[in-house]
């Protein structure tokens, strides 16, 4: 295993063997290479002022140029990457288009967020010239979601994300050299980086990382889009560390004839894409669930790993039946997402010497409804989340499952109540009679999310949401 990293910024190496590795890479690019464009403001990846754009290597080479929240990505992450920071976008004399059109339509009032919000468009109207797709304004919204302007500038903004000149547009793997890049990349092996107390293992295989776990005691980390906000906030300090970033096939998504396998390191933004195709309504929530620049990051596995409450993909898997594929010194072995989570706070069938490395999701006939309840509708952490399958015949449940989120230790699934359900017709009264059956089982807590009244009875008209929404589908 090599020693140290290897990251280029605007076409420029880096090789780090030391605590520089250990940075965040808004703090590198800020504080060891004067790149003051990348601006932080709430460094927990919230408002897109330290947007930049990465591309990693895969197999084939470079991937596609992809935004992230640069205050919450560790340059160890970084290893075979090229990123682009804002002043990366200009060549030579001439701006980006998107930085031409910011200017003429008067984007930039404090100009504090412009870079992220420029960088985050860059990436949008890469991607839009690519796919031959109009940049309309709903495109345009969506990928700015997680970008915020202080100064409300947003009308100018986004009038200047929809004028961006498509046909000015450079493909960004054409700015630098990214071929020669990738060959370097291509050559190189896993790394196992110490400095002080500070320790990384980014294994290339699936062996390679479990002889690890087996000799070491590591904390294992995915997108860190969690751990890089305790750390910014003092709460979690890095010290021996394992991510399977590096390990090619669990980038993987493989449609197989009767189920999804997700690997371990896709990220949400490609788990959005397979969903729309085959669980439409896991979808739609993956549209709302974080920005672009979270769901670049962010892995399907690793918020199923954070096991909280209110993990807003666990109830989908729930309900799904989805299978857990964990790696261990014993070989592979399959569990079932409900016998994985096991009563209580965060407790997990696994343990500290394996590692999860696909999740399977089964294709089913079953019909999904999946329900957020949070203050703000995109971006936000959760109150309550919902999610139901089933099957009707006419108006007779064939199937029924249900899964609660925020209303307990863990999220909850209801055993009794879905066997009750099966054989009975759908009626606003049976939708009541459950949401009371419901309230008997679940513990809510009062937070600043809401109380325990609040939660409950948000079950309650959820369920009745769920009943409403279906009979107008049956009748019509």
């Amino acid at each position: 295993m090599r020693n140290s990293i290897l990251t280029y910024i605007n076409g420029e190496r880096h090789e780090l063997k030391d605590s520089q590795a250990f940075m965040t890479l808004s703090d590198f690019l800020r504080y060891q290479r004067g790149l003051t464009g990348t601006k932080v403001v709430c460094a927990e990846g919230d408002c897109g002022a330290c947007t930049v754009l990465v591309s990693r290597f895969e197999k084939k080479g470079m991937s596609s140029y992809q935004s992230i929240n640069s205050c919450i990505a560790f340059m160890w992450q970084l290893d075979r990457s090229h990123v682009i920071t804002v002043e990366g976008l200009k060549l030579g004399e001439k701006f980006h288009p998107v930085q031409e059109i910011m200017v003429s339509c008067h984007g930039a009032q404090c100009g504090y967020c412009t870079p992220g919000f420029i960088c985050a468009m860059a990436g949008m109207a890469d991607e839009a010239k690519k796919e031959s797709t109009p940049l309309t304004e709903k495109k345009v919204r969506n990928a700015l979601t997680g970008n915020l302007c202080r100064c409300t500038g947003y009308q100018s903004i986004i009038e200047a994300g929809m004028k961006t000149d498509l046909t000015n547009v450079k493909p960004l793997e054409q700015f630098y050299n990214d071929f020669a890049i990738a060959k370097e990349f291509e050559k190189l092996s896993g790394v196992h980086l110490v400095s002080g107390e500070q320790e990384i293992y980014l294994p290339v295989t699936v062996p390679e990382a479990v002889k690890v776990i087996q000799a070491v005691p590591v904390k294992l980390v995915s997108g860190a889009t969690d751990l890089g906000v305790l750390y910014n906030k003092g709460k979690w300090a890095p010290q021996k560390m394992l991510s399977l970033m590096a390990i090619e096939d669990l980038r993987e998504i493989k449609d197989l004839p009767d189920h999804v396998v997700v690997g371990a390191r896709a990220s949400l933004h490609q788990v959005e894409h397979m969903a729309d195709k085959y669980f439409p309504e896991f979808g739609k929530m993956l549209h709302i669930f974080a920005s672009p620049q979270i769901k670049n990051s962010g892995t399907l596995i690793g918020n199923m790993m954070n096991a909280s409450p209110i993990a807003d993909t666990i109830p989908f898997l729930k309900v799904a039946e989805a299978r857990v594929v964990i790696a261990g010194a014993q070989g592979e072995r399959k569990i079932n997402v409900n016998d994985f989570f096991k009563p209580g706070y965060k407790q997990l069938d696994i343990s500290s010497q394996e590692i999860v490395t696909h999740v399977e999701i089964p294709k089913t006939k079953n019909q999904f409804k999946l329900y957020k309840t949070s203050k703000r509708k995109d971006l936000d952490i959760s109150a309550v989340t919902c999610a139901i399958s089933f099957e009707l015949e006419g108006k007779t449940f064939k199937k029924f499952s249900l899964a609660f989120g925020g209303v307990g230790a863990s999220v909850l699934r209801f055993p009794k109540i879905e066997s009750d359900v099966i054989g009975k017709t759908l009626t606003p009264k049976l939708m009541r009679e459950i949401g009371i059956e419901v309230n008997k089982i679940v513990t809510p807590v009062s937070d600043v999310r809401g109380s325990e009244a609040y939660r409950r009875l948000l079950c309650s008209n959820l369920l009745m949401k769920f009943g409403d929404e279906i009979l107008g589908e049956v009748n019509v």
